[in-house]
């Protein structure tokens, strides 16, 4: 493969990432997530990339309507909501 090519995702790592997406937007639109942040932003889970060995994951999200220093402070949210989300994704995601 030369440089620049990836490797297309399996079948399994497009569902588990749409899983995961699935997961993190029901918790985040329920409101769980109870940092200001957070709270206030209206977010959009564009994307889950998730690595072949379903270990990792990146998820892509948009704040809507958010300048690029509203959306640091978006992103520094959810960072620290971080375990609280990982705990969300355990328990709505079944492998």
């Amino acid at each position: 493969m030369s440089k620049g090519q990836t490797k297309a995702r399996s079948q399994r790592q497009l569902k588990v990432g749409e899983e995961i997406r699935h997961a993190l937007a029901w918790a985040i639109g329920r409101g769980d997530v109870h940092d200001p942040a957070v709270l206030k932003a209206s977010l959009t889970i564009t994307e889950v990339s998730v690595s072949p060995d379903l270990k990792n994951a990146t998820v892509y999200v948009v704040a809507l309507g958010r300048g690029s220093d509203e959306m640091d402070g978006t992103l520094l949210g959810l960072r620290r909501a971080g375990p609280f989300l990982r705990h969300c994704v355990a328990e709505r995601v079944q492998l």
